[in-house]
């Protein structure tokens, strides 16, 4: 139990290292460029989120909200008790509109696919 605790948490640490100073550079470039410095965190917010989802469900581009909304909605308990806890975090049906957000995102990305293929176009 220790073990991969010790290694989540200095994954985690080195991913930090390496992000932190990038972060601050591109702030920094923000600020300078006079650009929406609230659009860039919420950009970063949503990686992380991704990147959450990627870990604990194995669900590539899905974000922890959208996809726990998803295992609640199939009666998973403790999806319940999760999405309580992250809706009480960022907002009354936060994990909703996420999946609801998402959802969206996916369809419009596999018509756009469907259509491509249709045009008899490769994708690469």
């Amino acid at each position: 139990m220790i073990r991969p605790l010790f290694l989540m948490l200095l994954s985690l640490s080195v991913v930090g290292i390496v992000t932190l100073p990038a972060i601050a550079a591109n702030t920094v470039r923000k600020l300078y460029r006079r650009e929406s410095i609230r659009e860039y965190f919420h950009t970063i917010a949503i990686g992380f989120d991704q990147a959450g989802g990627s870990i604990l469900y194995a669900k590539e581009d899905w974000t922890v909200s959208s996809w726990t909304y998803v295992l609640h909605t199939t009666g998973n308990r403790h999806a319940t008790v999760f999405m309580r806890f992250i809706d009480l975090l960022f907002g009354k049906n936060h994990c909703k509109q996420s999946w609801e957000w998402e959802s969206q995102k996916h369809r419009s990305e596999a018509c756009e696919e469907k259509n491509y293929q249709i045009k008899g176009g490769n994708k690469q």
